[in-house]
Formats: C-alpha cells, structure tokens, sequence
C-alpha cells in the first residue's frame, strides 16, 4: 500500500491500523509491572528487587529511542517496523522461557530496547497527514498507546491468575505475529534518506537537541509526567495486595481498564492545542495530573478515590504527550524521527526514573511516599513552562518565535 497524496483525508482503517500497531507493541514495556509480585513468587526475590526488572524495561526502551528511532529519518520506515517487530517476537519467547532472575532481567531490558515500533510509527502518522489534519491524526493514533499501556495491566493481571505470568508473553508472542501480517498487507511505504550515514545521524543528535529549546521544554514536561505516572502504576499492584484492598494481579488490571478512559481525552487536547495554544494544553494537563495525586494521597486507600485519580493520572500525562508532540513535530518535517527519539529517550528515562522512585518510597514510606514523588515530579514538570530571564535576549526571543511557526 501507498499513500499518494497528503491533501486526502487520512484513511480512518489506516488510522485503527496504526493505532492498533502502537497498542500492541507498547504493551510489551508494561506487561511486567502487573505480573511483578508472581515473578518475585517465582524467583523466591523480595517486591523491591524484583522492580528493577520494571525500571529496566524503560531503560532499555529509552536506549532504543536514542539508538534506533532516528533510523526512521534514513530508512524506509514499514520495512524497519516489520525488522524490529520479528525481533520482538524472537525476545518475547526467551523472556516467557525465563529459568531465573538474572535471565528474566537482561530479556526484559532487550525487550524495551527493541519494542520502539510506536515512536517509528507516530513520525510516519505525522508525515501522511496534512497539516489541518494532523493534531487529530496524532491524537488518535495515542489512543492505541493508551490503551496498549493500560490494556496489558488488564490482560496481564487476568493471564496471571489464571494462568501464569509466563502465558501473558506467549499471548503476546501471538498477537505480534498477526500484527506483522497485518502491517506487511497495510501499511504504507516511506521514502528513506540513505544518503546519511548511521555515524552522523547520531552525532546530530546532541547539536539538534542543543539547538531547539521547544524540544528541550517538551522533554522535561512529559519527562516528568511520564515519572509520576510510572510512579503509579508501578506500585499499584504493591498498593492493592495490602489492606484494606488484597485484591491482586486481576484488581490492578480492572483499574487500568478505567484508565484506559483517559485515552479518549487525547483527541481533544488536539482542539485545546488548536484554539489556546501547546504551552496553555501543557499546563492544563500538568494541572489535571497535581489533583490526581492530591486525590490519591488523600483518598488513595478508598476505592472510588483510586478508581478517579487513575482515570485523572492517564488524562494529563497522555494528553499532555500529545501536546508535546504536537509542538515538536512543527519544527522539521525531514527531522520528525530524531526529534521524536530524543523526546522519547527522555520520557522513557523520566518513567524509569519514577519506577524506581516509586517502589524506593514504596519500600520506606508506602502509599504516601509514592504520592509524594509524584507531586514532586509534577512539580518539576511545571518548571519547563518558564524561560530563565538572562535567556531573554532579542535574538533568543526571534529564534523561540520561530521555532513555534
């Protein structure tokens, strides 16, 4: 399949499709964080080791995101999402045959390496699409991120208790597999830039990163976000197999079904974006994820008061990933996949950050030390929404004017 003309109205099967693509594939970064307290079961290891086989994951998806999402920006894009997802089914099968900690470790954190699909796919989305189209484009494809993110704690917590965490990377296995067919017969193909060298690729990363402040501004919002939000959902399953919950793996996964509401909330911040402007959608969504974890540090022990801060937690951090990407996308078109590895790398690093954070306080203070990180986190987030004033020069202010244009 090719996608001749820009000016046509997105095909919405093409739009599912990759939605589709981006859900399945970034499912595999989550499965873990639901199956946690089986694999310590499995492998006679404490809950504070084993999260370190959570916080790798987003380690080594942050590396795939620096290493192999510029590739997108020299190749052509459809043959290296089928590369990369035949690998990932190679990876899955190792990881569900795991024989101890240390295996299951080093699968996961190349499984995280290798699963960056999704950041190939969005720069494709953006490129195919108009720019009057765009932001809507974008916002729905994030809602196959959405719930691929929350929709694997579901399927993961029922596939473990009722048949093992080892079955939900088999399922997984399974489901990649129909996902290359599908993208083989759908997906359209790209135009690749092979004049540029792998080696200089990379070295423009650190002078491209240098260069645009917006990026610089975006990483450090959804850096940030996205850590409160690994801070969550990584110690949800600590929270629910205490009192007065003990509910389990299956409980974990029902919450982040009502997640997955928040993922309806992407297309519209496409609207906000449109009508107030990316710094105003930011602060919005940053707002909206402060009242989550002041709900849940409050009410956090109270069923309903869990239930609304997870739904409030998902609506601000993913909503607040479009915005971003909404604004870095406008900076170059022939630059999208870099652009979006570097965004990506510091996301991911900021989500294993407040995984780490999050079962650290997890450990020492419980429930109000991991709400407590995620205000925090939050609150330096807010911090990418100001301009140092001795940056503040005419030129300065000629070039950021620019960069939003």
């Amino acid at each position: 399949m090719i996608f001749k003309n820009r000016a046509e109205p997105f095909p919405k099967g093409l739009v599912l499709l990759m939605a589709a693509a981006c859900g399945f594939t970034v499912a595999n970064v989550y499965l873990n964080q639901t199956l946690l307290v089986s694999m310590a079961n499995t492998f006679h290891v404490s809950e504070n080791n084993i999260g370190i086989v959570a916080t790798l994951t987003q380690v080594g998806y942050a590396l795939g995101n620096l290493l192999l999402v510029p590739l997108g920006d020299i190749f052509e894009r459809r043959k290296l999402i089928l590369s990369l997802l035949s690998i990932v089914c190679i990876i899955l099968a190792a990881t569900a045959l795991s024989m101890n900690v240390t295996w299951l470790i080093a699968a996961n954190l190349i499984l995280g390496f290798v699963t960056i699909v999704p950041q190939i796919i969005v720069p494709l989305a953006a490129n195919l699409a108009s720019e009057e189209n765009r932001g809507k484009v974008l916002g729905n494809v994030a809602i196959g991120l959405v719930c691929g993110i929350l929709g694997a704690r579901f399927i993961s917590g029922f596939a473990d208790s009722h048949f093992g965490w080892r079955s939900m990377y088999w399922a997984s296995f399974a489901g990649t597999m129909i996902m290359i067919i599908l993208m083989a017969m759908y997906l359209p193909k790209s135009k690749g830039n092979h004049a540029m060298q792998y080696k200089t690729l990379l070295a423009s990363l650190g002078p491209l990163f240098k260069k645009e402040k917006v990026l610089q501004k975006a990483c450090l919002s959804q850096g940030m976000m996205f850590g409160s939000f690994s801070a969550f959902w990584t110690t949800l399953i600590f929270l629910l197999n205490t009192s007065p919950y003990s509910y389990g793996s299956t409980a974990a996964g029902l919450i982040g079904l009502v997640g997955i509401a928040g993922a309806f909330a992407t297309p519209m911040i496409g609207r906000v974006i449109d009508k107030k402007g990316s710094k105003f959608a930011n602060t919005l969504c940053m707002f909206i994820s402060l009242i989550a974890f002041l709900t849940l540090i409050f009410l956090g022990y109270w069923l309903p008061g869990l239930l609304l801060g997870a739904l409030l937690v998902t609506v601000g951090t993913q909503a607040n990933q479009v915005a971003c990407q909404a604004a870095i996308f406008q900076l170059s078109s022939e630059k999208r996949s870099r652009l979006n590895g570097l965004y990506m790398v510091s996301t991911f690093l900021g989500g294993s950050l407040g995984s780490y954070l999050g079962v650290l306080a997890w450990s020492k203070w419980h429930w109000y030390g991991v709400c407590t990180v995620g205000i925090l986190m939050i609150g330096i987030a807010f911090s990418s929404l100001f301009s140092l004033p001795k940056k503040r020069t005419v030129k300065n202010r000629e070039f950021e004017k620019g960069s939003h244009i």
